[in-house]
């Protein structure tokens, strides 16, 4: 087990209550009032504050509002789970992939039968639903031969899915059973898990670049393999299944800009026209973008 190095920091908001956290029918009612407290902001727009102390309280807010800065977090930690998990199920679904790795059916969630009375458990199994990021780097070595998680990455990636779980389950409160479990982050037994806003926005970047990273890796391994079946000058010719597995990866996440219209057109309309126009028109610029992007990597 790591020793963990990086405090998790707390920021310095103060809170009055008279609710008794410390016992389960007093959580209860803490949780509810932290529900409805999420609703309502403190108005900054009047009294004595300049323009700089209004947006320096603005903010500071969310810290007054807990458990926005633990909600954040979380959210950040189960799109980047829902990420993997829809990731390695369209996979298996697209068969111009299947066809070079058989081994991708794995990944795909096979239904439960579930009798009337147990709809509320889970209906199907999800192979890629782990938030462990060593099972995830054996499900896509499996199915793939590619590991996109860093080794280095694990410590950090467990601590977040820890506190994800600790939101969700546990009021964002660190409970002395999990203070052990922990090997980035530094915690204490009873800690709220109210971070300062700064941390909490690199904290989302890192979970993004993480995704990205994964993204990228996959990425690369399929058109490793798969550009050299469609033929010696595939860039050139613009076959259909190259274009297919472009579109599959969203063309790269580049981004083009338009020249408009933008906004809703009636179908038959001259402005729909041109909206469709300039849709095929960026497209094309798009799928340009991919293949430079591919023969400069992939080229022989």
């Amino acid at each position: 087990m790591l020793a963990p190095t990086v405090t998790l920091p707390d920021a310095p908001i103060g809170e009055w209550t008279g609710i008794r956290t410390n016992s389960a029918t007093g959580l209860f009612a803490y949780r509810h009032v932290q529900a409805i407290n999420l609703l309502e902001f403190p108005d900054f727009g009047g009294g004595d504050l300049t323009a700089d102390q209004r947006r320096d309280a603005l903010r500071n807010a969310v810290n007054f509002q807990k458990p926005l800065a633990a909600l954040a977090i979380f959210l950040g930690v189960v799109a980047l789970e829902d990420f993997v998990r829809d990731f390695g199920a369209r996979m298996a679904d697209y068969p111009h992939l299947s066809q070079h790795f058989p081994a991708l059916a794995q990944l795909r969630s096979t239904p439960i039968p579930r009798a009337p009375d147990q709809a509320f458990r889970r209906l199907d199994t999800d192979p890629t639903g782990e938030v462990d990021p060593e099972k995830v780097n054996a499900l896509f070595r499996k199915s793939l031969d590619v590991e996109p998680i860093p080794a280095s990455e694990y410590p950090r990636l467990r601590d977040l899915a820890l506190i994800r779980h600790t939101v969700a389950h546990h009021a964002a409160v660190i409970r002395q059973v999990d203070v052990p479990r922990f090997q980035y982050y530094i915690v204490r037994p009873g800690q709220s898990i109210n971070p300062p806003a700064d941390f909490v926005r690199e904290t989302l970047t890192y979970l993004y670049r993480t995704g990205r990273t994964i993204e990228d890796a996959i990425q690369h391994r399929v058109f490793s393999v798969v550009l050299p079946t469609i033929g010696p000058d595939w860039w050139s010719g613009r076959p259909p299944k190259l274009l297919e597995l472009i579109e599959f990866f969203d063309y790269f996440g580049f981004i083009e800009t338009t020249n408009g219209p933008v906004g809703y057109a009636a179908p038959g309309t001259v402005e729909y026209k041109r909206m469709q126009e300039e849709a095929a028109r960026i497209k094309e610029k798009l799928i340009d973008r991919c293949i430079q992007d591919l023969q400069a990597r992939f080229a022989p």
